[in-house]
């Protein structure tokens, strides 16, 4: 397989690929996307010149250039010998006006030189997705969304078809791919048929012609393929949700509008979530430390969006986000706030927001912002309303106004379905998960896994899908899990018919929304709605029947 190493003969080399945006494609534009202290420095040339009369600035030269590497002290320190070597590493960058761009073009550590601001978020993907072998994928980087924000990287190196990464395709956020490039006309392989690997993330590693009508036809190819074909079908998933980046222009404008959201009366959707760090303490909580535009923390025993929105309104505008990021919040497991039970987490990471701009829908989860296509809106919003018109198979109880913790409920709940057995706050520890999980808050009759969960908003439910998942997963392959299950079911009823030696055939999920006499896919978060999404998919996957039940207020 050829990479396009760049020997002097060669037509092509390999090289680093950006496209960018807000730029213009004049000189002192594409000048103006150089990161300034670069530009600048003395270390670093800049020419302005021409390429096939197409206007292209370059910039060259040498970065973290020290007489003596940083290592240096630490190898006099160990060992007493006085290592002498200098740390150069070079740079170089290439920017031109061409149609479709303008580009840039990155040696060595020439990434550097660019300013942030001005990349393409996703360019690379988007041009991967066109044009990569979906059989012969090799790594794939992908952010899962769940409560636990994971990422995942898996790498495969003679290749393999994109389904057999287990890619979950709504719920998964893929920020990197490499791959076979397809079959399409490029300067490496124009004379003689070649296979090359190509990698893809907000920059595109590809073989580019060397002499200037190569460079431009390469180019003009790359903006082909981008702007005019259809995602591969295997591959298309991954335009329908990403993340984006702190340096995208569009993520002020977001961060405007979620400052905007705590002005009082506002009616965009804000709300508190649960951070993945604090999802193992929730039911020890029984107060929070909150500091947030102060100097001094508050202690409260009921954590809802008010308790923030009063903190950050009186502020302007333009310092809420900031008070967010310097401010936390922790959970305490007694009501005076002495005992802490969780580590501070920033009070940003406990926000959920969505917000419209510019066409595109967006929201805001674990403190990073997502972007979400219409096609993916479209399925999601069609398959949960699927999921919510189900008949249930149990009919979980009104929630009464005297009923104040979910414990209340779910004890009362239990005794009104006959059979039933509440399993509230009862965890199951086991060898593989030390740290214990709960199976259900009500089993069922006929075995049901129940999940309760009542929320202030829809925030907070993507850790309810999680759990149900969870437990049903460590019921399915644990055969601990189930003895001990059986031993908690005993603990409550002799006559409970649970089985340890059968699997679980069918899960329940019961939600109220504070505030809402009932609940429905459109008042769930759209993050809220993807980890459902993700929760069902596995679960049916597996087998295991999945309900929706809202319980009436």
């Amino acid at each position: 397989m050829s990479n396009g190493t760049g020997n002097a003969s060669a037509a092509a080399r390999r090289s680093t690929l950006y496209r960018l945006i807000d730029t213009r494609p004049s000189a002192t534009d594409l000048k103006d996307a150089l990161v300034e202290y670069y530009a600048e420095n003395d270390n670093f040339t800049v020419v302005t010149t021409d390429i096939d009369k197409v206007a292209a600035v370059t910039i060259w030269g040498v970065v973290g250039k020290k007489d003596q590497a940083d290592w240096c002290a630490t190898f006099k320190s160990l060992t007493g010998v006085n290592a002498k070597v200098a740390n150069i590493a070079s740079a170089g960058a290439i920017l031109i006006g061409a149609p479709g761009g303008p580009y840039a073009i990155t040696y060595g550590m020439g990434h550097l030189l660019i300013d942030p601001s001005k990349i393409d978020p996703g360019f690379g993907l988007a041009f991967s997705i066109r044009s990569i072998e979906p059989e012969k994928i090799r790594q794939i980087t992908r952010n899962i969304l769940d409560s636990r924000a994971r990422v995942d990287r898996s790498t495969v190196p003679g290749g393999q078809p994109i389904r057999g990464f287990g890619i979950e395709h709504y719920g998964e956020v893929v920020s990197r791919l490499s791959g076979t490039l397809g079959s399409i006309s490029m300067t490496f392989n124009r004379s003689t048929p070649k296979r090359v690997s190509i990698a893809a993330a907000d920059s595109l590693k590809i073989p580019l012609g060397v002499k200037p009508a190569d460079l431009l036809s390469d180019l003009a190819e790359i903006t082909r393929i981008t702007q005019k074909s259809s995602p591969v079908p295997e591959l298309g998933f991954i335009d329908q949700i990403r993340g984006l980046k702190s340096t995208n222009r569009i993520v002020a404008q977001l961060e405007d509008k979620l400052s905007n959201a705590f002005t009082s009366g506002s009616s965009e959707p804000l709300a508190l979530t649960l951070p993945a760090e604090c999802e193992e303490y929730e039911h020890s909580a029984h107060s929070y430390r909150v500091k947030v535009a102060s100097d001094r923390f508050e202690v409260v025993d009921d954590l809802d969006i008010s308790t923030v929105l009063d903190k950050v309104s009186p502020l302007p505008v333009s310092d809420r986000i900031d008070a967010l990021r310097a401010g936390y919040i922790q959970m305490c497991s007694d009501t005076d706030g002495h005992e802490k039970v969780s580590r501070q987490v920033r009070a940003h990471k406990w926000l959920a927001f969505e917000a419209s701009l510019e066409s595109g829908h967006y929201f805001y989860h674990q403190g990073k912002w997502f972007e979400v296509g219409d096609k993916y809106l479209e399925f999601l919003r069609s398959r949960l309303d699927e999921v919510f018109s189900r008949t249930a198979s149990i009919s979980l109880p009104k929630w009464e106004p005297g009923w104040a913790e979910e414990e209340d409920y779910n004890r009362e709940a239990a005794a009104l379905i006959p059979g039933a057995v509440c399993l509230d706050r009862k965890k199951i520890h086991t060898t593989q998960h030390p740290y214990g999980i709960e199976a259900c808050d009500i089993i069922g009759p006929n075995n049901e896994l129940i999940h309760v969960k009542r929320a202030s908003s829809s925030g907070p439910l993507s850790h309810l899908f999680a759990q149900g998942w969870i437990s049903v997963e460590a019921l399915r392959t644990d055969r601990e899990a189930r003895e001990k299950l059986l031993k908690r079911v005993r603990e409550r009823s002799a006559t409970h018919a649970y089985d340890p030696s059968a699997k679980p055939k069918k899960l329940i999920y019961g939600i109220a929304i504070k505030k809402d006499a009932t609940v429905s896919r459109q008042n769930l978060f759209t993050f809220s709605q993807v980890a459902l999404m993700r929760a069902i998919n596995a679960l049916e996957n597996a087998d295991v029947d999945v309900e929706v039940i809202p319980i009436p207020q």
